[in-house]
């Protein structure tokens, strides 16, 4: 029986040796023996082969030939011990901070049938036997040795023969497309294989870029750094250019753990089979793995901030309000203030944040501290607005106006000037000037009362209280109480003055109210007018709240015009002015009177804006006076 097999012609089979002799290893043939042209003689037999374990290795194959036995397969050797593991699989790893490293999971392989040997295939292989004569055997002879009868084999059927054909060619479909599988499976492998016990390409701590390193010499690399970089690193925290406070790892007790950082470095790449690691490494060759060592602990927490509210502590400034010091009515300017003292405070946050920055990157500088500005509530701008000039009134004191008279206004002004009135407080003029009299400094002079002019002590008095109306007006408070004289005098307008009388048990006051939400302020002189300086002037101030561009007048409307009556004769007994009945003199010429109506009108800005009725005062006509003598001649 021939098993259906053909002998190839004697060019393939010499292609077929050629390939059989460049393959086998020097002085082995694999069993191979070169075709031999037939002998004159029949071949001599062979001598039987040995046991494998007696010639060195080989054995009989299939093929009757001698071969070498079957190699053991190579593609899954014995692990191999690293450094990585510590000499066996999952063994701590001891290094810089006691972390662990899990060991890399082993590559998946694919399990394949060994590879056959090379040489020729372990099948029955058929030797024609050599004709008589070394002639090669007829075609009745090959009949006579695979058939019967001498006759010669019969068809099989066409059918048959294309179905084991198509049978075949899906046997080598399933063949190619599991082969293809095999050598990606196999480039795969060999691609991430390199890196089985390194970093992979792309993963990066503290800036050093890992790829390829083993596990011990990326954390000697990345230890090696954060030591130099720790012992060089500070960070200079200075305000308008002067140092305040440098910061150094020693100040903070700076700790750096790379193990959990080099842990997440090295699952970069190892983890998954070895498709999802070879879409991994090539990730990372895109967008690399960044990661930092140098984070404080919370004992740096601690030592930080205690380093920060001593800087804190040294930038800050208390805020101080500005006040008055001094209220001085004497001066031009009463006023002195104490200035401010503007606050001064330091928001470490944002400076914790980024020295936590600074100290992850172990980047060394400067950092200007910026203190917040604290304003006090009260500054000098706003004191000078609660202490404003609301009123600032004058009144011409006369030439003919006597010394005494002079000084008694200037006796009351010193009473009133360097007053100062609370909100809701009440200003009464003959309570803080007082009773008239010489024992309280005042002197006798020339006063109107009851419509005449007489002499009495505190004289003039009435010009420093008309003067006080006049500004109380002006700065817009409230008046309460005020009368006018009797008869037009000589320092001001009808309508514009305050009469006050304390004698014989009558008392007439002037008053009014503070009616702001601050302190008034009065200044009140006898000063030299500022046209001339021979003569003198009767001068108010009044000080508070910032009126802002309000400001307000005194005005009067005459409503009715009173004529004198007849001439007034009387006879000078005392021969004051004439002796003797034929002689006269006019005392006082006529003068009308009058009704006068005042109002107090409110300016915004220069614009009228309100109008306030206060009195209506009656001033009688005045009949001329005429003495006449009362001796004959």
């Amino acid at each position: 029986m021939n098993n259906g097999y053909i002998p190839p012609q004697s060019g393939q089979r010499q292609r077929r040796s050629d390939r059989a002799r460049q393959s086998a290893p020097v002085g082995q043939n694999h069993g191979y023996q070169p075709r031999q042209e037939a002998p004159s003689q029949p071949p001599r037999p062979q001598e039987p082969r040995r046991p494998a374990a007696e010639s060195g290795g080989y054995v009989q194959q299939p093929n009757g030939r001698p071969g070498f036995p079957p190699q053991p397969n190579r593609q899954n050797p014995v692990p191999q011990r690293s450094v990585y593991d510590g000499g066996r699989p999952g063994a701590p790893r001891q290094g810089y901070g006691g972390g662990y490293f899990p060991p890399p999971p082993p590559p998946p392989t694919k399990q394949r049938s060994p590879r056959p040997q090379q040489g020729y295939p372990p099948q029955q292989v058929y030797y024609p036997p050599v004709g008589a004569g070394g002639q090669p055997p007829t075609k009745n002879a090959f009949y006579q040795q695979g058939g019967s009868g001498g006759e010669p084999p019969k068809k099989r059927p066409v059918g048959r023969i294309i179905l084991l054909m198509l049978a075949l060619a899906a046997l080598l479909g399933v063949a190619g497309v599991a082969g293809i599988h095999v050598f990606q499976d196999r480039q795969v492998q060999q691609y991430v294989a390199p890196y089985n016990n390194r970093f992979v390409d792309g993963v990066y701590v503290d800036g050093i870029h890992l790829g390829g390193m083993t596990p011990d010499e990326g954390i000697t690399a990345v230890t090696a750094q954060v030591q130099q970089r720790s012992d060089a690193w500070s960070v200079r925290l200075t305000y308008h250019g002067s140092l305040i406070a440098e910061v150094t790892d020693d100040q903070l007790g700076l700790t750096v753990d790379i193990m959990d950082v080099m842990s997440e470095a090295w699952r970069q790449g190892h983890t998954g089979d070895a498709y999802q690691r070879k879409a991994d490494m090539d990730r990372l060759l895109l967008e690399p793995f960044e990661a930092y060592t140098a984070l404080p602990s919370s004992s740096d927490n601690n030592a930080l901030d205690v380093l920060l509210d001593r800087v804190q502590r040294q930038l800050y400034i208390t805020p101080q309000n500005a006040a008055i010091i001094e209220f001085d009515p004497a001066k031009t300017e009463p006023f002195t203030f104490q200035e401010e003292v503007v606050g001064r405070l330091l928001n470490v946050g944002p400076i914790k944040e980024k020295l936590y920055r600074m100290v992850a990157t172990m980047e060394s500088g400067e950092i200007e501290l910026k203190p917040e500005t604290i304003i006090p509530h009260f500054t000098v701008e706003k004191l000078r607005k609660t202490v404003a000039l609301r009123a600032a009134v004058s009144t011409d004191i006369s030439t003919r106006s006597e010394e005494n008279r002079t000084n008694n206004i200037r006796r009351a002004f010193q009473q009133i000037s360097g007053t100062i009135l609370q909100p809701g407080e009440t200003f009464s003029f003959n309570d803080i000037v007082g009773k008239r009299t010489i024992e309280n400094g005042f002197y006798e002079a020339d006063e109107y009362a009851y419509n005449e002019t007489v002499r009495g002590v505190g004289g003039g008095v009435c010009q420093a209280s008309s003067t006080m109306y006049l500004a109380a007006v002006q700065a817009g408070l409230e008046i309460v109480k005020r009368e006018p004289h009797s008869k037009e005098v000589n320092y001001t307008e009808y309508g514009k003055d305050a009469t006050v009388y304390w004698e014989y048990g009558r008392k007439i006051d002037f008053s009014f109210r503070n009616n702001t939400d601050g302190p008034i302020y009065i200044t009140a002189a006898v000063q030299s007018s500022p046209q001339n300086k021979r003569r003198f002037i009767a001068k108010v101030c009044i000080y508070g709240p910032d009126l802002e561009g309000v400001t307000y007048a005194l005005e009067t409307q005459t409503t009715q015009v009173l004529k004198p009556s007849d001439p007034v004769v009387t006879k000078d007994k005392e021969g004051k002015y004439v002796t003797y009945t034929d002689q006269q003199e006019t005392i006082s010429k006529a003068k009308d009177g009058c009704v006068v109506d005042s109002y107090r009108v409110k300016y915004l800005n220069g614009t009228e804006v309100e109008r306030t009725f206060l009195y209506t005062d009656t001033y009688k006509a005045r009949p001329e006076k005429i003495m006449v003598g009362v001796t004959e001649r």
